[in-house]
């Protein structure tokens, strides 16, 4: 009996700790954070690769606030820092409409799901409402970083590329010697 419960246990906690496919809406956070590409999608029992490498989109660019940490390692300009800014702000005023529109369409989205027979159909309509959302918000997230990127000099985004591989690595930063 003690052994039928701990096998019994030890399968519901491993199915518990299994990957789950990406549902609409996890990949904006309750903070507004952005994922713009999902790692891994698992399939069945096994987990396949959606094509990008994890943050593969994320890698290419320099969210605001990277660049804002580092602003003197990077000469950033105050003409910069400024247009920096402006583009956190537009993007901001641009989400938050965004936002609470996702935040009702998951709620309409969880009202259809908490019954006891869901209607495919309407779960389906409301998903997609769901995910509409969500890549408005990866849309204008996406372009804002885009703005961000192209605010920077290629030196200054080479040493951005230096300063997020070392604090990936857990090594100082490139210029704290300077």
């Amino acid at each position: 009996m003690k052994l039928r419960f701990l096998v019994l246990a030890s399968l519901f906690l491993v199915a518990c700790a299994q990957e789950r496919a990406p549902l609409p809406g996890d990949s904006v956070s309750k903070d507004g954070g952005v994922t713009l590409t999902p790692s891994r999608v698992p399939v069945g029992t096994t987990t396949v690769s959606s094509g990008a490498s994890p943050s593969s989109i994320e890698a290419k660019l320099f969210p605001p606030e990277l660049v804002m940490e580092n602003q003197a390692a990077i000469a950033l300009t105050p003409v910069q820092r400024d247009s920096v800014a402006k583009e956190v702000e537009r993007a901001h005023a641009e989400l938050l409409k965004v936002q609470w529109e996702l935040d009702a369409e998951k709620e309409k989205l969880i009202a259809i799901l908490d019954k006891e027979k869901v209607d495919e159909a309407k779960s389906k309509q409301a998903a997609a409402e769901v995910m509409k959302r969500e890549d408005a918000i990866k849309g204008a997230h996406l372009a804002m970083l885009v703005r961000v990127k192209n605010i920077l000099t290629p030196e200054q985004q080479n040493q951005l590329r230096a300063i997020r591989e070392a604090s990936r690595c857990g090594l100082p930063s490139p210029d704290a010697g300077r």
